[in-house]
């Protein structure tokens, strides 16, 4: 009997040895089809675009999305030779709440804007490595579209590159 249905809501989790859902994890879908009998059985459309065969190992309903209990379904409860002290701090840090944990910033650390990229990768991780008119140029292509006005994002884009013009061409001289 298959776990998930057509229409659930899924997120990936790491399966053991499986590149996909390394590549995938914590992305959100909806399962699409299912394939009894088959390896990959649950076809899931990912919400920032794509789509997916999984195990039903690979997913977890949406629902069940609680940290904690993820990291309990994971690991199958705790291994043998663990330090328990140090388990405890890791659940307890897993079951803290954004609400109680001031660090924890999703919006401000991790924003969906610049997260969606089918790629995983987020966008700070290219613009880090260039100069504030560049990085912000490519910040703004990132997101167009995904936040706010996309017109303005690309006119915002096209005046940062109009300030490294003109940095680069002043630089020149």
């Amino acid at each position: 009997m298959a776990r998930f249905n057509v229409g659930d809501e899924v997120i990936v989790v790491a399966g053991s040895g499986q590149m996909a859902s390394w590549l995938y994890e914590d992305k959100r879908g909806v399962v699409q089809a299912v394939h009894e009998g088959q390896p990959y059985p649950n076809d899931v459309q990912l919400r920032n675009g794509g789509a997916l065969c999984f195990t039903d190992d690979e997913l977890i309903p949406a629902a069940e999305s609680n940290p904690g209990r993820r990291l309990l379904d994971e690991t199958k409860g705790l291994a043998l030779g663990i330090d328990t002290y140090k388990a405890q701090e890791v659940v307890k840090a897993a079951l803290t709440t954004s609400s109680t944990n001031p660090t924890h910033r999703p919006a401000v650390e991790h924003p969906a804007h610049y997260t969606n990229h089918p790629s995983g990768i987020e966008c700070i991780e290219i613009t880090k490595h260039m100069n504030f008119p560049l990085g912000n140029a490519i910040k703004y292509i990132w997101r167009a579209g995904l936040k706010g006005d996309p017109v303005e994002d690309l006119r915002k884009a096209i005046r940062y590159v109009e300030i490294e013009i003109e940095r680069t061409e002043d630089g020149s001289k």
